[in-house]
């Protein structure tokens, strides 16, 4: 009897992730930043969206091997416009290299308005 352990380094298959997913983990990396009031629809006038559909603010891309996100947010009235953005974007873009495994997907934040909850 022959008890060779082998081992298949050659993948069984392929890994699809939704963009719906993508979008859900961009939606809440980007609500859980500090001065963001919420998500806004880029198909609409710019308001806050309501729970649940927070992931329509973002829109999805994928360009063969790369990741393109663009977040549509709402920040906070009396913040400072370029630091709540560049925060939302470090945080979208940790979470989805978490996440998806990326080293740096590419991440736009597109400020529609200024108010808050």
């Amino acid at each position: 009897m022959n008890n060779h352990a082998t081992t298949n380094r050659t993948p069984a298959g392929r890994v699809f992730v939704a963009p719906r997913a993508i979008a859900s983990i961009a939606a809440a990396a980007a609500l859980q930043t500090d001065g963001v009031a919420g998500l806004s629809d880029p198909q609409g006038p710019p308001l806050i969206l309501p729970p649940g559909d927070e992931r329509r603010g973002i829109e999805v891309h994928v360009h063969q091997n790369n990741l393109e996100v663009d977040v549509y947010l709402i920040v906070r009235a009396g913040r400072p416009i370029a630091d709540v953005a560049s925060a939302a974007q470090s945080a979208v873009r940790a979470a989805l290299s978490f996440a998806l495994d990326l080293p740096e997907p590419t991440v736009n934040i597109r400020v529609q308005g200024v108010g808050g909850r």
